[in-house]
């Protein structure tokens, strides 16, 4: 897509989503080592990445015409979503094989394919391609949209409140979903003492159900939002707004964990966010027009790649992470650690996937591109 047709705020902020996620990704539990508890701290302040990954992706379905009634739409979710999915499953699985293998860990090879449902169906391969099932998914809610297209909006706030409280009340009694497994709803299981493993089919359906459940807000609160912000009336998104919605992201994002529900914290972030991105468009393309600059452009390759992005990342990850180790960082997760790595990972990533979008066949396969 040019650089006209993009909504070049949203770009931006998808690159700084994908740049959250590889930082939350650069300290966490997996890396074996204590975390410092600065860097806990710093951490939980990159959590909106999923949340405003979701919230861009259910706001722009609503606005495309015929979204879920085409063979159109779930060609492109193939093509976008599934495509890519399976592609880099085999590869962070082939990965994981030859690692394990060359490092004589024969009982992680064992380990490895206990869950052939997670690896197949949830992400199982590596731990952030959850994401891709989790949005197809989530996809599938768009199929109800015309159902609502009568109703009020007041009676939508009601169904948003509604899934907002549920979602909540799932989350808080141990009912959730662990990424890399295939089981949700472990306590409701629990209590009604069922042996789900004896029910392979029943149990990745929970999670799915699990995955909808986690989405239902993401739609209704999209519905709202279309409707509020029409094409008519998105102008409405002047400077003001940039300070607004930024503001209230900031709020939600600091200090939201103290006063609110969790999943009304990653709504208000998400969503505020994806209003600064729209409120802020115009301004990047006015400054990049007036100033002969190369900023639109920089920030539309920000955007295009910010999925590869996301995919790749675990990659140059584990170099940074290997470089880093020889510096002797490697006893402990510091706020200083975090930085190097996440830097250093999002721009080779960046790069890495800039030259694949100009291959045809990783661009379209690889990246959905």
């Amino acid at each position: 897509m040019s650089q006209n047709k993009r909504v070049l705020g949203i770009d931006l902020c998808r690159g700084i989503a994908a740049y959250a996620v590889i930082l939350v990704h650069s300290g966490d539990e997996t890396w074996g080592v204590p975390i410092d508890q600065e860097a806990i701290s710093f951490r939980l302040l990159f959590y909106f990445a999923v949340p405003f990954f979701l919230a861009a992706s259910f706001y722009f379905m609503m606005h495309k015409p015929r979204a879920g009634s085409s063979l159109e739409f779930w060609k492109s979710r193939l093509e976008r979503i599934v495509i890519p999915y399976v592609l880099w499953s085999v590869i962070y699985l082939l990965l994981r094989l030859f690692f394990f293998y060359k490092s004589n860990q024969l009982d992680r090879l064992d380990q490895l394919f206990q869950d052939p449902l997670a690896i197949a169906f949830c992400g199982g391969a590596s731990y952030h391609l959850y994401f891709l099932p989790l949005l197809l998914a989530g996809s599938t809610l768009i199929l109800f949209k015309n159902y609502f297209s009568d109703i009020q909006t007041k009676i939508i706030i009601f169904f948003c409140l509604v899934s907002i409280a549920t979602r909540e009340l799932v989350s808080v009694s141990g009912n959730g979903w662990k990424i890399g497994s295939s089981l949700a709803f472990q306590g409701v299981l629990e209590a009604l003492s069922l042996n789900i493993d004896a029910y392979p089919s029943l149990k990745l359906a929970l999670v799915y159900a699990y995955w909808v459940l986690l989405c239902l807000p993401y739609f209704f609160v999209a519905i709202i939002l279309s409707r509020v912000f029409s094409k008519d009336r998105v102008l409405w998104l002047s400077r003001i707004s940039i300070i607004i919605t930024f503001i209230l992201f900031l709020i939600a994002d600091i200090f939201g964990n103290l006063f609110l529900p969790g999943t009304v914290r990653d709504l208000i972030m998400a969503y505020s966010l994806l209003l600064f991105g729209i409120s802020i468009s115009q301004p990047i393309n006015e400054w990049s027009n007036r100033n002969n600059s190369n900023l639109g452009r920089i920030v539309s390759s920000l955007g295009v790649c910010s999925f590869g992005i996301y995919l790749l990342h675990p990659i140059p990850m584990n170099v940074s992470k290997l470089f880093l180790s020889r510096l002797g960082f490697k006893s402990q997760v510091t706020v200083i650690s975090m930085l190097i790595i996440s830097m250093t990972t999002f721009l080779l990533s960046w790069i890495t996937v800039s030259l694949m979008l100009k291959h045809k066949w990783s661009a379209k396969y690889l990246l959905g591109v």
